[in-house]
């Protein structure tokens, strides 16, 4: 095979357009999710044409694939490693992992991605918040690698949580909760912000008075006193 190399300044023009298209079809994906967003709203947005959507991705479906994988490899390597040092800390103290812990290795890399000033973290985190509601889900599975996070924390969680060990249809609904929490705090955190929240709403007035940090220590201390529970 033939490699031939692209002129510097045409490669940087390329790469350009890719990412333009991957960071519009992401906030789209994010505000009105994947049956919401045309091509059309994405190319007119990123400013360029179909036929480099066309290119770079073929279809609307390997985009959207795209934009999923495009975050999380980053984010499930924080998860992963996060896991490891609960995993030394057990082994150096002679201990059965906490509930507690195994949660934060979970979501306290969201929070820390969400945070970095990146607004593209943001956009990603409520556009794979919203996928499982979005028509065809079934389409867009996740990345072998986040299955791979949820069997480590499915074992650990056994672990942690004894009598949950021998009864797998509770110990999988119960991750299900924590996962519908997660996803349901990422949504609700970038409506207050944005000011989107319905007036209707209880208690809607109070949900501006908690940092982001302090609702991750509160929605980590949920999810584990519910994993927990009797």
């Amino acid at each position: 095979m033939v490699h031939v190399e692209l002129p510097l300044a045409a490669s940087a023009h390329t790469t350009g357009t890719y990412h333009r298209i991957l960071d519009v079809a992401e906030r789209l994906f994010a505000e009105r999710g994947i049956s919401g967003t045309s091509i059309r709203n994405i190319t007119d947005q990123a400013n360029v044409n179909v036929a480099a959507v066309n290119y770079h991705f073929e279809t609307k479906e390997k985009l959207v694939h795209t934009v999923i994988e495009r975050r999380f490899q980053s984010l499930e390597n924080a998860r992963s490693e996060a896991l490891d040092e609960v995993q030394a800390r057990c082994r150096r103290e002679a201990r059965a992992p906490e509930a507690s812990e195994l949660v934060d290795a979970l979501i306290e890399p969201i929070f820390r991605h969400a945070e970095t000033g990146d607004a593209g973290w943001l956009n990603f985190l409520n556009f794979v918040s919203r996928l499982a509601w979005e028509p065809g889900a079934e389409k867009y599975s996740p990345p072998g690698t986040s299955l791979e996070i949820f069997g480590r924390f499915d074992v650990m969680l056994k672990q942690a949580i004894p009598a949950l060990a021998q009864d797998k249809a509770r110990r999988s609904w119960r991750i299900a909760f924590m996962r519908a929490a997660i996803q349901q705090t990422l949504l609700m955190i970038a409506a207050v912000r944005s000011g989107r929240t319905p007036n209707a709403m209880a208690f809607v007035s109070d949900l501006n008075n908690l940092s982001t940090e302090e609702i991750k220590n509160e929605l980590i201390a949920f999810v584990a006193a519910g994993l927990a529970a009797k």
